[in-house]
């Protein structure tokens, strides 16, 4: 025996495995699976009540207002670039050829 070591229990930990014999896969292990089923299907009536009271209750979303964009025309567009760019005035007007290479 090993000094300053009291074991507590001479059994080995698998004995007691077999001690719960609650069966944990239904939520209520007190009922039978018929009264499980009904106590589902009365939460699930509550819940869907509870939601569709909780929807009545909220004050309805408006409908977002898209405010319509301006409309620029080409001319309006390109009147803007000149003034932006004055060194590029009537740049996509080719009056000069380059000469042939």
């Amino acid at each position: 025996m090993v000094h300053g070591v009291i074991p507590l229990s001479f059994e080995p930990k698998w004995a007691f495995i077999g001690v719960m014999t609650i069966d944990h896969t239904r939520p209520y292990f007190n009922m039978t699976i018929a009264a499980c089923r009904i106590a589902g299907a009365i939460g699930g009536r509550r819940a869907a009540r509870n939601r569709r009271l909780r929807r009545r209750a909220e004050p309805p979303v408006p409908a977002a207002s898209h405010p319509e964009p301006e409309v620029e025309t080409a001319h309006q567009a390109s009147m803007l670039l000149d003034e932006r760019f004055p060194h590029l005035r009537g740049a996509w007007n080719r009056s000069a050829r380059r000469p042939a290479a």
